[in-house]
């Protein structure tokens, strides 16, 4: 059963004749009004039995009878009226009146129409209703006496029943068209957007304009309703016996124009109800929408949505000059609104500034959160791809030993053998030489990974570094005397002490030393120096190479990389880097300094005494 009637209910065509129907009641009620208004009827005979105490009899015939004798006095002469009052007013020099009674005792037989000037003040009978206007009169020297007839009164009465009569069918069905109206008025809304099948709510084609526009609709559909009903309705004279054809086609002009008027606010109003049922009212309206986009547009400038393309560095810098143009525009504003003197709009800059400032703040952090986050982001990758290649460097160098090592012990095998021809016992001697610099090599990626990663044993103490160079220069005299070169050597007279490992830091100064040998010019010198200032303890090494440098001292630095780019030495490219790597564990600093072909290295460290 409520399946069945709420198919009904949703129905389309139960939905269109009800709609129908409204119409038609509420043409109805403003033709039967118009209906009412050309038989003269009077609403006030409905709620007041008696004539004698409607507005209708006040202020349609007391107050134009009032008002009609007193112009006379004030004018001295009679003065024409709309008023069937019987009256008799006198002064010092004129007499005024429609009967040929003077008495006031004749018109106090009237006693509930009965009204007498007295000291320029009019004031009603005993039984009558007092007057309400026109209750003073300038002369206060003149009387005079005003009154309705008992037969004047009963004729009124008479049409004023006779009014209540046509007027009361009129009304419950005037009445009866409302209710009915209003009841259809109230299932439309409920049932508006619904349809038999589902539960759904759907939207119908006019709910895609815009709710302010529906809205506005109202003003110019109601505004040709009531210049055509004005036309219409009341352009034709009342009538007292019955209808013409002009009356006739009058009506029905209006109730045309009331069908049509109905019909559009009837599809504005349903439209607007489906809106406010999806919760769309607000939302879908031309000024919220307008507003919505020109906040997004100006919050988009200070979040960075608007410079989605654009670096970080850059949506700051346009984001700050939004912010700057913006904020000058604020000021611009307050003093307009200063100068113009409208102070309640001045209070409207100073609050948008600080929403300004608000968006400006809030998305500046959010810029440098990913700012930095993307700087955590690349180290956190180039930690990463630092350490596989340690880990790569440490595996790789580790698997090449156990072969290495079986390589050369058989190289030194083939190297004693008697019977080996001169020829084959050169290719050994190669071998040999080329094994022991590949055994070198991995010795050196084994240290260095070792040294990078910090898992290496360090045997920190306190150690004389000028002994420790001396040291080095003696172990290496041999490749010393043999690379032809001339140490030139500068060493304070008393020792240097720091707090090192004096092995890692010998391995230091060795690769230092056998790099210049390595990379000198034929027959220069080698400058050694070391001295003490400021508390440190510095330690130069300096050569002029023997081919154009044309690399960056942080270049010379760098993993395999060798200045001299023809690889005409036997170098591998890790000393330096070896050397800054154990330089840096041990607790020192190491530089490189390129000045033309002129090479230095200088390591310090903290003296320790």
């Amino acid at each position: 059963m409520d399946t069945r009637l709420r198919r009904f209910s949703t129905n389309g065509m139960t939905k269109f004749l009800a709609f129908a129907l409204v119409v038609l009641a509420l043409a109805a009620v403003v033709v039967q009004i118009q209906y009412a208004e050309y038989m003269n009827g009077n609403v006030e005979s409905l709620i007041v039995d008696n004539y004698i105490d409607s507005e209708e009899f006040y202020y349609g015939q007391v107050q134009k009878g009032l008002y009609r004798v007193s112009r006379a006095i004030e004018e001295g002469e009679e003065v024409e009226g709309t008023s069937d009052c019987i009256y008799f007013a006198a002064d010092k020099e004129k007499t005024f009146g429609n009967t040929i009674w003077t008495e006031r005792e004749f018109y106090e037989q009237y006693g509930e129409t009965f009204y007498y000037l007295e000291n320029g003040e009019w004031k009603a009978g005993e039984n009558a209703n007092p007057p309400r206007q026109y209750t003073l009169v300038d002369n206060t020297e003149a009387i005079a006496y005003m009154a309705f007839t008992d037969e004047y009164m009963a004729g009124k009465q008479l049409v004023w029943e006779a009014n209540r009569a046509v007027l009361k069918p009129l009304a419950l069905r005037i009445a009866a068209s409302v209710s009915l109206a209003l009841l259809l008025i109230v299932y439309l809304i409920w049932a508006t957007g619904r349809k038999p099948d589902d539960r759904e709510l759907h939207m119908a084609k006019i709910d895609a304009v815009y709710s302010d526009i529906l809205l506005a609709l109202f003003l110019p559909a109601i505004g040709a309703w009531v210049v055509s009903i004005g036309e219409f309705a009341f352009s034709r004279n009342r009538l007292f016996d019955g209808l013409g054809m002009n009356e006739v086609f009058s009506m029905a002009l209006t109730g045309g124009a009331t069908v049509v008027a109905v019909s559009v606010c009837g599809v504005l109003l349903l439209s607007l109800v489906r809106k406010m049922k999806a919760g769309k009212l607000l939302k879908h309206s031309l000024i919220v929408v307008a507003f919505a986009a020109s906040y997004d547009f100006f919050k988009s400038l200070f979040d960075g949505r608007r410079f989605k393309g654009n670096t970080h560095t850059q949506s700051l810098f346009k984001r700050q000059c939004a912010f700057i143009v913006a904020s000058a525009v604020m000021v611009f504003l307050t003093f307009v609104f200063l100068f113009l003197g409208v102070i309640p709009l001045m209070a409207l800059p100073p609050i948008m500034e600080i929403l300004i400032i608000y968006w400006y703040i809030k998305g500046n952090n959010k810029t440098f959160v990913e700012i930095n986050k993307g700087f955590d982001d690349s180290l956190g990758e180039q930690m990463k791809a630092e350490r596989m290649k340690i880990a790569l460097v440490t595996n790789v160098s580790h698997d090449l030993k156990t072969p290495l090592t079986s390589m050369v012990s058989y190289v030194d095998l083939l190297s004693k053998e008697e019977d080996l021809s001169p020829s084959a016992r050169d290719y050994v001697q190669i071998l040999s030489e080329k094994t022991d610099r590949l055994k070198n090599i991995v010795s050196d990626l084994f240290d260095l990974a070792k040294s990078t990663s910090g898992d290496i044993s360090m045997e920190m103490e306190k150690i004389d570094i000028k002994k420790l160079i001396e040291q080095t220069l003696g172990d290496m005299s041999d490749e010393i005397e043999k690379s032809g070169l001339k140490m030139k050597t500068k060493l304070p007279e008393n020792r240097v002490m720091i707090f090192s490992d004096g092995k890692k830091l010998y391995r230091v100064f060795q690769n230092i030393i056998d790099n210049a040998l390595k990379y000198s010019l034929e027959g220069s010198r080698v400058f050694i120096e070391l001295e003490e200032a400021d508390g440190l303890a510095v330690a130069t090494v300096k050569n002029t190479a023997s081919y154009e440098i044309d690399c960056t001292a942080d270049e010379m630095l760098q993993r395999f990389s060798r200045g001299d780019k023809s690889r005409s030495t036997e170098g591998s490219g890790l000393g330096l880097s070896i050397a800054e790597s154990f330089t840096k564990v041990c607790g020192g600093n190491m530089k490189v300094l390129v000045d033309g072909d002129l090479f230095k290295v200088s390591v310090s460290f903290q003296t320790n005494e």
